[in-house]
């Protein structure tokens, strides 16, 4: 079911990591704003992850344009993970915090993508999709080795998947009279959130437990379409609530209650990507003008504006129990660059 194959990681270089701004942050104390590079010849990447031990995953674009997984050490050297025999391109899009398994996509020539699972020693892994995907991803993965993710074929109706750690392939469910569904992260005590999709397109966030069973996540009042992202080993969720073309970053108690979480001072709309143990989330402030601030929020929902590399959009997507933050901001050379916020 499986393809393994003992692919050789290259250590590379990357550029000089500096801190190079602060933002002040609720605490009073000052995040520093990290450039963690991109490979050799690259000039674009991003950050989705980062785990308690410091490491980050995500891509880099290499000499060739070609967009590479890579994986950052606590110290900030970056790894090219490389692709699936054959494929040419890959993203990495989490990595568990005992640094175990890495999951994400591999790029086959021609746009099919297929979901991948690293190992700490570099070897990939083919996870198994369901007859005729086109399209799938493995988004999260938690200690146990336990991923989720999404696949979707040519009739476009996207499913909710599971992979156990020995790469057993469970379809999680949708919402019953639901069309769709597609699971974004799990946590160390197998819940894994996601949404469920009606045939009007609407969302609703959902959990699904460990058994499979699919539960409703309560949404704002008067709000019709809205996703979970990402669940804590605490049991806190949260996601995105749309009201029209608008975005609202939501929370979700240990009790199943949503509450909003303010945007930037001044800003139009918001959404959250991370939170941690602790109750932080993470996430971006939308301006009026439609430009994206990366944002930390307190366990108690007060925004911080985690400053950029330059001027320019920045988006934070994942956060580790120390309060430290990954995502992208806008270089100076206007490219995107994979970013560490760190207090």
């Amino acid at each position: 079911m499986t393809t393994r194959s003992g692919l050789r990681v290259g250590t590379v270089a990357v550029a000089t990591v500096l801190a190079l701004s602060t933002t002040a942050a609720a605490s009073g104390a000052a995040a520093h704003t990290v450039d963690l590079g991109v490979l050799p010849g690259g000039n674009t990447g991003f950050a989705f992850d980062i785990n308690n031990k410091g490491q980050v995953v995500g891509y880099s674009n290499n000499a060739d344009g070609v967009n590479r997984a890579v994986l950052w050490d606590a110290y900030g050297k970056a790894t090219d993970l490389g692709t699936l025999p054959g494929d040419t391109s890959a993203t990495a899009y989490t990595v568990n915090d005992k640094g175990t398994a890495i999951v994400g996509r591999s790029l086959i020539p021609g746009g099919a993508q297929r979901p991948v699972m690293w190992s700490a020693a570099g070897t990939a892994t083919a996870l198994p999709v369901p007859g005729g995907t086109t399209i799938s991803r493995a988004y999260a993965v938690n200690n146990s080795g336990t991923a989720v993710g999404f696949s979707t074929g040519t009739d476009g109706v996207y499913k909710a998947l599971r992979w156990s750690s020995n790469g057993t392939l469970t379809q999680l469910p949708a919402l019953p009279g639901d069309l769709a569904a597609g699971a974004g992260w799990i946590n160390n005590s197998g819940t894994a959130v996601g949404y469920s999709r009606n045939a009007a397109g609407a969302m609703t966030a959902v959990t699904w437990s460990t058994t499979g069973t699919v539960t409703r996540l309560r949404g704002l009042s008067g709000h019709d379409s809205y996703q979970a992202t990402a669940i804590s080993d605490t049991g806190i969720a949260v996601g995105n609530s749309y009201t029209g073309t608008a975005s609202h970053a939501v929370s979700w108690s240990r009790e199943g209650t949503p509450s909003e979480l303010s945007p930037l001072p001044g800003d139009t709309g918001a959404a959250a990507y991370g939170v941690n143990d602790s109750g932080v989330v993470i996430g971006f402030s939308t301006d009026a003008a439609g430009l994206h601030r990366a944002v930390k929020w307190s366990a108690n929902g007060t925004p911080t504006a985690l400053a950029g590399i330059a001027a320019g959009a920045a988006e934070a997507f994942g956060v580790n129990d120390q309060g430290a933050v990954v995502g992208f901001s806008t270089g100076a050379a206007g490219t995107s660059r994979s970013t560490l916020w760190k207090d």
